[in-house]
């Protein structure tokens, strides 16, 4: 199975700065940093559906905007394979102070109709969530234990 060639990474809340510094520590960890395309979510990006976001970001249509900001830094990742998708948010991880908190989230079929403020909420429910929750209380979660 052949990787896709571009991962479409949305970011919320990072900056230019910190998102170079995360390719740049991506690409030294052994990443292909080549195939990794980013964006700025900005509240025209907030508005469309995920598909239309992503399939915009890859084919350099990028909807333009003013880069959203605040300390709630969260990214939809879409192309990656699980070991690279691990690989970037430790990347982007790394370059951010220890209690910056940030959430990620592969995008899924189900999160593709999904408006990318909608996932965002999604994922930072489902985040917060985790950091507190016990898997042996939660019936979805036994299923899976």
């Amino acid at each position: 199975m052949s990787k896709p060639d571009k991962i479409i990474i949305l970011l919320n809340c990072f900056t230019k700065t910190e998102a170079e510094a995360a390719l740049a520590a991506f690409s030294e960890a052994g990443g292909d940093a080549s195939r990794v395309v980013v964006a700025p979510i900005t509240e025209i990006v907030a508005d469309q559906k995920t598909a239309e976001a992503v399939n915009a970001v890859a084919e350099g249509k990028w909807p333009g905007g003013t880069p959203r900001s605040g300390a709630r830094r969260s990214a939809l990742i879409a192309g990656a394979d699980k070991p690279d998708a691990v690989a970037l948010m430790r990347s982007f991880k790394s370059v951010l102070p220890g209690d910056a908190d940030p959430a990620f989230a592969l995008i899924t079929e189900t999160g593709m109709d999904w408006t990318v403020a909608e996932y965002l909420d999604h994922i930072r429910k489902e985040h917060d969530y985790m950091k507190t929750a016990d898997p042996s209380k939660d019936a979805d979660m036994k299923e899976v234990l």
